[in-house]
């Protein structure tokens, strides 16, 4: 290292910040190419290290006396020191190593906590374990326009929530996913593709592919998830309209409005019983996590937009599993319009004009969303994608 002249930067970027992620309990769980890797989980120490040479081997990389390969950037760590080098850069853990050689004991707070950060476009935090995102790929675009998927939910069988006066979430979204169909009509650059246009059940698993449920050559490029919202105890003083994306849910409110939509499941007929086991929700969320940005991106022009467009506060944008996303290979959000639990709120859902405002926000924010997104692409195809 070269600390006179200044070329070494200490960041103790991991010290307080342990917390952030909990602890496993006697392995670590790394998701590398679809498969689970189990890292034994030492405690000795007082806290859970694990031998260098098990996180190199699970995570795919090769591990060279007291130092991690990581695909030819050198991390090196020292003996009793929380202190490890990365290139030229010199980074704090909270706690020391420990050990020597092939037998040196590294603490889990470097792979939980310092991999996802120091190599985000590799490695993620996600419901306890280690994952590796997909390789990012782009393409050039071979035709001249978008296929928007618009998805009103629920239907049939399935009312969705219902309204203290007997609003029911199914027509409301039907009405709106409709209006915002008519409105990209008009672009000449986007094809837009209905779940539903009528009153039926469409299964989670096509709805994000329903262009090739139909037989359509043309792969969706978006898919926007349209549906209202409702509290547990009615009628509630909540209102507002919130966007997700997804990912593991952070708040408990997140949590409860998934499971709601969720349990559309119990009227669908041919699902797999299995479809929410936690290692099946990560792998189908790998196969979106090429997408996580852009569907982040997404969501929030889509709560700038309906905070132009109409009176109901913000409540933002959000994560959490929906199923309906979890099947999406193209950038992908759920929107919440409304709370039918308020009185205020469904009465505004029952209007007409009401409605027809959210509907030229929504198709606002896929016009200027998609705009965006194609110079994105353009730009990272002729920097060098494929």
């Amino acid at each position: 290292m070269r600390g006179r002249q200044g070329s070494v930067l200490l960041i103790a970027v991991l010290a307080g910040v342990v917390g952030l992620v909990p602890a496993p309990a006697d392995q670590l769980v790394v998701v590398r190419n679809g498969r689970a890797y189990s890292v034994p989980v030492a405690w000795e120490q007082g806290y859970a290290a694990a031998h260098g040479s098990d996180l190199a081997k699970a995570l795919g990389y090769v591990w060279a006396g007291s130092a991690m390969d990581l695909d030819g950037d050198l991390v090196v760590f020292a003996s009793g020191s929380p202190f490890f080098r990365d290139g030229d850069r010199v980074y704090q853990l909270p706690n020391s190593t420990y050990g020597n050689g092939p037998d040196l004991m590294v603490p889990v707070s470097w792979a939980l906590n310092w991999l996802p950060s120091a190599r985000s476009q590799r490695w993620r935090y996600l419901d306890g374990r280690l994952v590796e995102r997909p390789p990012a790929t782009v393409r050039r675009p071979e035709r001249d326009r978008w296929v928007v998927v618009l998805d009103a939910g629920h239907g049939g069988a399935d009312p969705g929530t219902v309204g203290l006066r007997g609003t029911r979430e199914k027509d409301i979204v039907l009405d709106i996913a409709g209006e915002v169909a008519k409105r990209l009509e008009g672009e000449r650059d986007i094809q837009v593709v209905l779940t539903r246009d009528r009153d039926t059940l469409i299964s989670f698993a096509d709805r994000p592919g329903i262009t090739q449920v139909r037989g359509m050559a043309e792969p969706p490029d978006l898919f926007l998830s349209i549906h209202a919202n409702s509290m547990p105890k009615k009628p509630s003083d909540t209102r507002g309209v919130e966007t997700y994306f997804l990912a593991v849910a952070k708040t408990e409110h997140a949590r409860q409005v998934a499971m709601r939509e969720n349990s559309a499941l119990e009227f669908e007929t041919d699902t797999p019983e299995d479809v929410l086991e936690p290692l099946q929700f990560i792998l189908s969320d790998l196969q979106s996590a090429g997408n996580l940005q852009e569907s982040r991106l997404f969501a929030s022009a889509i709560d700038q937009s309906l905070m132009v467009s109409v009176s109901a506060p913000s409540l933002g944008v959000k994560q959490a599993g929906f199923i309906v996303l979890a099947n999406a290979t193209m950038p992908a959000a759920l929107v919440e319009v409304g709370f039918l639990s308020n009185r205020e709120e469904e009465a505004l859902l029952r209007s007409s004009s009401y409605r027809a405002k959210i509907a030229d926000a929504l198709a606002d924010a896929v016009v200027l969303y998609l705009a965006e997104y194609g110079r994105r692409v353009w730009s990272s195809y002729d920097s060098g994608g494929q």
